[in-house]
């Protein structure tokens, strides 16, 4: 155990840490602080940050796409449930390997013990826990694809459309009226916003997500039973719901339902379930995960696995799917403009603007709040990233900030006529206040998260049309984000699970293992059928994601669509350069003749109800000069 503590992290006590302030050097050093007991997060917040960011484009805009794949709207309610599975499988992963990883020793006790304290980055930890070596590699890989595409510049867009249809409700998503430019002007606009709220202020950012969870969830909620009791009532029309696809008028088969169809459309039907990354992002602000994370976090996605197929269901109901040519632009628009007795069919003349001006508002709306949630939760990610040292300019984007909003208000801490040198702060900075400092957000790292899904707007938003623009983002999310890293992390746990599997039956002395078993301090039901699952599915999406499909985007083959594989293909391009970025640190460090050393310090306590938890951390970038290699 001795050996092994050396090659872990050490651990700072508060004695140590008032040392390291006093010889704080700004060139080379950031000290990062946990948010107080007071500011931690709740279960139910937990619970808050999922449906906030799950319940918003998704689930109103993907299930045409998913019907579209499908080919009958049978299978488009199936998929639905085996996304949910999938994601689920996911979910679990994560909670095994977020409650455990990063492992610190301490030495207590006249021995050392090994201790697993949460800390910001989600899957960042776990996939530079497994794969350590080649040193900087998967930091790279994810850091570069999680700073280009974690975000939802996809989502900015639909609220553009969104925004864009309550103006001028004759003006659907595919029309020409509908102006480009406005849409990712409101694209903009929302995503400045977001960013701005994360700066201002912390305390009412996160009330106003719990408050757009609750309606997001109730929402949802009625329009899943409402559909279900007007299909009842009206027809039987949820008798029309088949395993068949409908025939095109000169007797063809529809679309849909090939191979390539189908994970194009499991990949589309995936991405409502995205949400629950969220309260992995930023565990560090979580009370007592250890106890109550994983309860949370597993009834988060259990309404959604059964809210979901059910909304689908309710859609089907209210708007029976009759073929592609026939979908309506948008299953939520068309379900209350239904329910508001007009004609949804395309083509018709009935005047439905109130409905879809009221609806496609509200949408906007949620799709404010979903956008919200993710610039929280990702600015930290990134945050995170920049402190491992890999960036240009990484000691900046790895600060944080008092937030703008408590800056304004006063505390014991902040009107101390005391002053300090650290960063120039006229008042005594957070690290010194870690039992009642000011609420804390990363500035710089929102910075970052704002310009890179501002450049994604500008790019795809003002090259293609909206509605392809949506599809094209939401789909490159999907496989990057949840696919690829995913497959990396449920594929490397299993690795882990295995190797101690085997462990046993090893002769060999020289090789230990990694000895999951004995470090893991939380294991699923079915443990290890979830990991495999997961790997399983994500790598059949992954390489099936490669099969051309048989759908067009609109169901009308004259209109085209964008080739199908820029999705799959730009989603392995970006680990591809995330290696090459790890190539060009290698070389950096070469030419330079120094090696890229960095420390992370946590001070780590324990709290009343005996978990450990990390209050804040020193973070030590050295280019450590070398002879040559």
């Amino acid at each position: 155990m001795e050996g092994e503590a050396h090659n872990q992290q050490q651990t700072l006590t508060r004695e140590e840490l008032q040392e390291r302030i006093h010889q704080y050097n700004s060139q080379r050093e950031r000290f990062d602080v946990a948010p107080t007991r007071k500011q931690l997060f709740s279960p139910f917040t937990v619970f808050c940050l999922i449906m906030n960011r799950t319940i918003a484009s998704g689930i109103f805009t993907q299930p045409v796409n998913v019907l579209r794949g499908a080919g009958s709207s049978g299978v488009a309610l199936l998929l639905w449930v085996v996304a949910g599975i999938i994601i689920l499988c996911i979910v679990v992963c994560w909670t095994e390997l977020a409650l455990t990883i990063p492992l610190h020793y301490v030495f207590r006790d006249d021995a050392w013990q090994r201790i697993s304290a949460p800390r910001n980055g989600g899957d960042k930890n776990y996939l530079e826990y497994i794969f350590k070596r080649p040193r900087h590699l998967m930091t790279c890989i994810f850091g570069i694809v999680f700073i280009i595409f974690g975000n939802l510049a996809g989502n900015a867009l639909q609220f553009g459309v969104f925004m864009s249809i309550a103006i001028n409700p004759k003006c659907g998503e595919r029309d020409k009226c509908l102006n480009q430019g406005h849409v990712v002007g409101w694209a903009v606009s929302v995503l400045t916003f977001c960013a701005m709220i994360n700066v201002i202020t912390r305390k009412y950012a996160i009330g106003l997500n719990n408050l757009f969870a609750v309606a997001k969830v109730s929402f949802v909620f009625v329009i899943a039973i409402l559909g279900i009791i007007y299909g009842s009532v009206n027809g039987g029309t949820c008798r029309q719901i088949s395993w068949k696809s409908p025939l095109l008028p000169d007797g063809q088969p529809q679309s849909g339902g090939k191979v390539g169809d189908i994970a194009l459309a499991l990949f589309y039907a995936m991405y409502p379930y995205t949400g629950y990354e969220q309260p992995y992002y930023v565990l560090a602000e979580v009370s007592q995960p250890r106890r109550l994370f994983a309860r949370a976090t597993t009834v988060a996605m259990l309404v959604a696995l059964v809210l979901f197929p059910l909304t689908n269901l309710s859609y089907l109901c209210m708007t029976p799917y009759m073929g592609n040519d026939k979908l309506p632009e948008n299953m939520a628009i068309a379900f209350f403009a239904r329910l508001s007795g007009h004609d949804t069919s395309p083509g018709s003349t009935d005047d439905n603007t109130g409905a879809i001006r009221g609806v496609a508002a509200l949408l906007a709306f949620f799709i404010f709040g979903n956008l919200m949630a993710q610039t929280y939760t990702a600015s930290r990610v990134k945050q995170e990233i920049a402190k491992e040292g890999i960036l240009p300019w990484s000691l900046f984007f790895a600060t944080g900030n008092d937030t703008l909003l408590s800056r304004l208000g006063s505390s014991s801490s902040s009107s101390s006529p005391g002053k300090t040198s650290y960063h120039g702060h006229t008042h005594r900075p957070a690290i010194s206040e870690l039992d009642s400092h000011r609420e804390q957000a990363p500035i710089p790292a929102t910075l970052l998260h704002w310009f890179f899904e501002v450049v994604l707007v500008l790019a795809v938003g003002l090259a293609v049309e909206p509605s392809k623009a949506y599809r094209l983002l939401t789909y490159i999310y999907t496989f990057v984000i949840v696919g690829v890293l995913g497959l990396f992390t449920a594929g490397g746990l299993l690795y882990l699970k295995i190797d101690s599997y085997l462990e046993k039956y090893r002769q060999s002395s020289s090789y230990t293992g990694r000895r999951w078993s004995e470090k893991s301090i939380w294991q699923p039901w079915l443990d290890p059928v979830p990991a495999l699952v997961a790997t399983l599915s994500l790598t059949f999406l992954l390489f099936a994601a490669f099969v051309p499909g048989t759908a067009t985007s609109s169901g009308n083959d004259d209109e085209g669509d964008l080739p199908w594989w820029i999705g799959p293909t730009v989603g392995w391009a970006s680990v591809g350069l995330g290696i090459l970025w790890w190539l060009g640190l290698q070389f950096v460090q070469w030419s330079g003749r120094w090696v890229l050393e960095t420390r992370r310090l946590p001070v780590v306590e324990i709290d009343a109800d005996g978990q450990a938890i990390q209050r804040a951390e020193l973070v030590e970038h050295n280019h450590v000069p070398v002879g040559g290699y």
